[in-house]
């Protein structure tokens, strides 16, 4: 805690601060594993850099070297993650910034650091947030060489799964510490049967999901907004929880997202909604724009026949309501891997689905930042593979 102004810093000062500089900056659960319990109220802390000296002897000299370490891993912070803040700057003398050798590291120095630490860096959890200027946002190349694609028709299930592969689970927890993010972003196009332009009504208008530390969501852009279930990183477990588990069981564990359904025109309040698709900008994609009783529409494409195409047939209404993309998420190799699974479950309708569907994968590297001898720096970037591309056994 704060020490009193004009005292000269003391080691037990000096290690209570220098903790906290390295829960972040560093780490203080290098051993943590994933299967250890309440993961989000611990794991989620340390970048991974080395640790400073936190437990001096009473009556150590706390050096002027030391008070710049801690001085330049504070800037680093500050710049690495997404607030307005300034640097440190000392009191004594005013406009100090830095730490020059035989300087007298006072008590509110340490304050200084301590506070911003406190009150910029941990609050709100911002230390698992990186600024967008200091981050890349990457494509995600499959080590398999495989398209994340497909182009035959298919009528009653549809599922698609990657991974993300660290090192281990360290270097995943240093990765989303550092505000990291995998992305996934689907698209159908191309299409004119019916059951096409139902799934592209929903898949097109989720925009792209943003999987970081703390949960999923749907990035600024999208058309209609889905449901989170408010899992991220530290939420996994071994199990997606769908069925397919060798459990069996269908307990929802891995759920992260499910969209909306069909889209309902705000302005009636009222109706089943059906809709016209046209081609002429954006072919092949269903946009409902209209809604009545009956629940049936008509979609039409600069690809398709001239003729309509019934979008939902009058008595499935409730069938076609009930449909939603959703994605699954777990963790693998003892942590090490992030899976993600992509469902589109069919079989209420059976309807033959045509066209494309692709997913594209991205992920958000934070960069590294170096000063003096500070170095922000969570590398490698995670690898990236496909382990079903929507074309085996399972998609029918």
């Amino acid at each position: 805690m704060p020490q009193t102004v004009g005292q000269l810093a003391e080691a037990a000062h000096y290690n209570a601060v220098a903790e906290v500089v390295n829960k972040i900056f560093g780490d203080k659960y290098p051993s943590a594993l994933v299967t250890d319990a309440n993961r989000k109220a611990t794991h989620k802390f340390g970048w991974g850099a080395v640790n400073i000296d936190d437990a001096l002897a009473q009556g150590t000299l706390i050096t002027a070297d030391r008070l710049q370490t801690m001085v330049d891993h504070t800037n680093v912070s500050i710049d690495h993650i997404n607030v307005t803040d300034s640097i440190l700057v000392f009191a004594i003398p005013i406009g100090r910034t830095g730490v020059t050798a035989n300087t007298l590291v006072r008590a509110e120095d340490l304050n200084l650091i301590e506070t911003k630490f406190n009150n910029s860096i941990l609050v709100n959890d911002n230390h698992a947030y990186v600024d967008p200027a200091d981050a890349s946002l990457l494509p995600s190349t499959p080590l398999s060489g495989a398209l994340y694609r497909r182009i035959m028709p298919w009528t009653n299930n549809l599922t698609g799964e990657h991974k993300f592969i660290f090192n281990d689970y360290t270097h995943a927890r240093h990765f989303f510490n550092g505000g990291g993010q995998l992305q996934l972003f689907l698209e159908m196009s191309s299409g004119c049967t019916a059951g096409y332009f139902n799934w592209a009504d929903i898949i097109n208008e989720v925009g792209t999901l943003v999987f970081d530390w703390n949960t999923m969501y749907q990035s600024e852009g999208y058309t209609t907004a889905g449901n989170s279930a408010g899992k991220g990183f530290y939420d996994l477990t071994d199990r997606y929880g769908d069925g397919s588990d060798a459990d069996g069981i269908v307990d929802d564990a891995g759920l992260l997202f499910t969209s909306a359904g069909v889209t309902i025109n705000a302005n009636t309040g009222y109706g089943y909604g059906y809709g016209y698709g046209y081609g002429s900008s954006t072919p092949g994609i269903f946009v409902s724009n209209t809604t009545s009783g009956y629940g049936y529409g008509y979609g039409y494409s600069g690809s398709c026949p001239g003729s309509p195409v019934y979008i939902v047939p009058i008595t499935s209404y409730s069938g076609y309501a009930a449909r939603y993309l959703k994605v699954y998420g777990k963790w693998a190799n003892n942590g090490a891997e992030v899976h993600f699974k992509v469902v589109l479950d069919n079989t209420t309708l059976n309807q033959t689905v045509d066209g494309t569907i692709e997913a594209t994968c991205n992920y958000l590297m934070p960069d590294v930042l170096t000063l003096n001898q500070s170095e922000f720096d969570v590398t490698p970037d995670p690898q990236f593979d496909i382990i079903d591309n929507f074309n085996t056994a399972d998609d029918n």
